[in-house]
């Protein structure tokens, strides 16, 4: 039975660190060895944590864009379309290009602050799932 990649990462870098660099002699190969335990626990977590970041992504994008479409029924076509653009890939990333269309538009405006104020906890999460990887 083969154990998951992301343990299979974690064995290793815990390895490293424990066995293998301590008993290296030389110091920058040493350093580099602990670099190495270091990136191979990044990793781990990144592949570990992939999927289930990625459903929620999604279902927190895909529900801010309902609300978005509420609440932007009187905007420029560029920001429809920017918001439109955003929907289809459900992807955090892809709120750059509204977000600076709102900005654009009327920054300080009720509607625009309302539309902002939506974005950023879906932002602010994403934060959170990247320092989860992280730590």
């Amino acid at each position: 039975m083969s154990l998951p990649l992301g343990e299979q990462l974690q064995r290793l870098s815990a390895k490293l660190r424990a066995e293998i660099g301590p008993a290296v002699t030389d110091e920058y190969t040493r350093t580099q060895t602990f670099m190495a335990s270091v990136i191979l626990e990044r990793l781990s977590k990144q592949v570990m944590f992939a999927f289930d970041h990625l459903m929620v992504e999604q279902q927190e994008v895909a529900v801010l864009h309902k609300q978005l479409a509420g609440i932007l029924i009187d905007a420029p076509d560029v920001v429809a379309h920017a918001r439109v653009a955003a929907e289809a890939t459900l992807e955090v990333a892809a709120l750059g290009a509204l977000i600076r269309e709102l900005y654009a538009w009327g920054a300080g405006e009720k509607l625009v602050e309302d539309a902002l104020s939506l974005i950023r906890p879906v932002l602010r999460a994403d934060i959170d799932r990247r320092m989860e990887i992280a730590q």
